[in-house]
């Protein structure tokens, strides 16, 4: 065979090789519509490790003019750790505010007034892997709010398995909205917004593939609010829910929380790059189809 023939089969051999390495990032997120008490479920697939990945939960909700509120995400499995990470949390509209934290026998409360109707804790370090049992954002509404937009963030670079599912259950709003946004090396790999009681308006999924890191920057700054931290063995505590007619609306750039031993950062994402929904088409097929075409080409001037 000749030199140029041979030195052409075996670049195509080293294309087919190479493209098979590639990973095809898939993120989802399901139901549409929850009602209160009920999951969802947040399905990763082909996440590397060592990558940085951020989760938002927002939720925004009606409220009663200095009436209470709780907003809470029970049983949130993490299924891979975040190490030098952070867990933040930021409510809007508010005069007074709580952030409990509870893990197994581990409970950590912080509490604070707002500052020009907006209160934020951040917590750095890393977050383990496993089952939080309750997240809850609390307190009172401000004197003249309607609504209340109350969110968290926990965020580090990814330890554990590559395919997982984040799943956690809505709890405390029985009328509302949860936008949910994922972040992967600082871009937004899925932003999703479901709906929680009315089923209005209901935001299609977006799905993101991507064969390398993330695409897009996000603008990321800190703030902060005076603070008291207290940390009790176990006794959760509960703040009433408030349940009002809605009509909701969409929260406006994200806002981080951090709680624990995590530190939290607010975020203002990029607007997602909507993907086709369904299965993804793995990425090496197309060069592997035409490196076979190429070899079989060569092979015949034989």
């Amino acid at each position: 065979m000749p030199v140029k023939r041979l030195h052409l089969l075996y670049s195509i051999i080293l294309v087919a090789i190479v493209v098979q390495g590639v990973h095809a990032l898939s993120i989802t997120v399901a139901p549409e519509q929850v009602e209160r008490g009920d999951q969802v479920t947040v399905s990763i697939v082909d996440l590397p490790d060592n990558r940085t990945f951020s989760m938002h939960i927002e939720g925004t909700f009606a409220a009663t003019p200095g009436g209470t509120f709780s907003f809470e995400t029970r049983d949130l499995v993490l299924p891979f750790a975040l190490d030098d990470g952070s867990l933040s949390a930021t409510l809007r509209n508010t005069d007074t505010n709580v952030l409990i934290v509870k893990k197994g026998d581990t409970e950590v409360k912080k509490v604070g007034l707002s500052q020009n109707g907006v209160f934020s804790t951040t917590d750095s370090g890393s977050i383990p892997a496993g089952t939080y049992d309750t997240i809850s954002l609390g307190g009172t509404a401000a004197a003249d709010a309607t609504r209340i937009i109350a969110s968290m963030t926990i965020q580090g670079r990814k330890t554990g398995p590559a395919d997982s599912e984040i799943t956690f259950i809505v709890d405390g709003v029985a009328e509302g909205e949860v936008a949910v946004t994922v972040s992967v090396d600082g871009g937004i790999a899925l932003t999703r917004t479901i709906q929680v009681g009315n089923p209005l308006a209901v935001t299609p999924t977006q799905t993101y593939y991507s064969s390398g890191g993330g695409g897009g920057v996000s603008q990321v700054y800190a703030t902060t609010a005076p603070a008291t931290v207290t940390t009790t063995p176990t006794s959760p505590q509960t703040t009433p829910a408030t349940s009002a007619p809605t009509a909701p609306e969409t929260a406006t750039p994200t806002a981080t929380v951090t709680v624990g031993e995590v530190k939290v950062t607010q975020e203002q994402p990029l607007p997602p790059s909507p993907s086709p929904t369904g299965t993804p088409i793995p990425a090496y097929l197309a060069p592997l189809g035409i490196a076979l075409v190429l070899l079989v080409r060569a092979m015949r001037r034989r």
